[in-house]
């Protein structure tokens, strides 16, 4: 029988809140990082930026040899074997109290797809539970740049907890018109949701539960939806359902989501929005959070990560 569990909680005591840390590796990563910078809402986080020395960084900075990178990439000897060389160091220095990593990347360059597995990997030895949100290329660009960041990604998946998946390609299906620069900016909204909305609600005692619960799934694919209206946390699902990320959502039997309410009746909206899911995906597994949000108004959000 389907399973449906809340997690988190609305207001999260400080004694409860996990140690939070996000990195943005690349320069899609470092993109997405400058912008979670900006939100005030984040403020127990620690944000890096991860990469060469080539550039003045925005943020507290973790400088990496793409050598050591490499070569830590292709080594398939367990970490409990071998020494951490110089730049494994510096990443495991910072993470290795933290409860939670979040791992902002864009596959098919060097520095993201060698360094987000390797990240992965070390958060691992400290069971840091791990969420991987990685950007994949354009179906035009190199088959040489696709085939590495299909590469990159299998590696991400082995020691992550969550893996969200995100095309590029998929962004031309929002507005085919749109501006690359444009399509680049929503791509980084988006990936930043799950980020600001699972963030406000979990707490320590979660953490081994959604470990538990996410095992069974490599890859998630994302859905987000605003709604109006007396129904409009049902509303919100629906349009978190027109997302060019998700599948058929009844191909999917494990589902994370977030739901936050403005002004409204939160607990109302939440029902609502899982309602609407269960009409959708009833044999799916489900775990949901609730967050207040005033910014929003008289809306509701429904985030998902979605997972076969």
């Amino acid at each position: 029988m389907a399973e449906t569990k809340r997690f988190g909680a609305e207001s999260v005591e400080p004694k409860n809140r996990p140690r939070v840390m996000a990195l943005g590796i690349g320069g899609a990563g470092r993109n997405i990082i400058m912008d979670l910078g900006k939100d005030n809402s984040l403020s127990n986080m620690k944000m890096y930026e991860v990469g060469g020395s080539d550039r003045l960084p925005s943020l507290p900075f973790i400088e990496i040899s793409k050598r050591d990178m490499s070569d830590a990439y292709q080594l398939e000897e367990a970490y409990k074997f071998r020494p951490l060389n110089d730049s494994e160091e510096k990443i495991f220095r910072r993470i290795k109290n933290t409860d939670i990593l979040y791992l902002i990347a864009g596959m098919g360059g060097e520095t993201g797809s060698w360094t987000t597995p390797v990240c992965a990997r070390l958060a691992s030895l400290k069971n840091v539970f791990t969420v991987s949100l990685v950007a994949m290329p354009f179906n035009t660009e190199n088959i040489d740049r696709r085939k590495f960041a299909e590469e990159a990604k299998s590696k991400v998946v082995e020691s992550s907890d969550i893996l969200g998946c995100f095309s590029n390609s998929k962004l031309l299906r929002l507005n085919p018109h749109l501006p690359m620069t444009k399509a680049f900016d929503v791509m980084n909204t988006i990936i930043s949701l799950p980020i600001q909305d699972f963030n406000s609600v979990v707490t320590t005692e979660d953490i081994p539960y959604l470990k538990q619960f996410c095992t069974r799934v490599d890859e998630f694919h994302i859905g987000a939806g605003y709604g109006k209206g007396r129904k409009r946390g049902k509303y919100a699902l629906r349009e978190a359902l027109r997302s060019p990320w998700l599948e058929n959502i009844r191909e999917y039997n494990t589902i994370l989501t977030v739901v936050t309410s403005g002004t409204g009746y939160a607990e109302m909206e939440a029902q609502d929005a899982l309602e609407a899911i269960r009409e959708v995906a009833p044999e799916s597994d489900i775990m949901w959070g609730l967050r207040k949000e005033p910014d929003i108004g008289e809306r509701a959000k429904v985030i998902l990560l979605a997972g076969k």
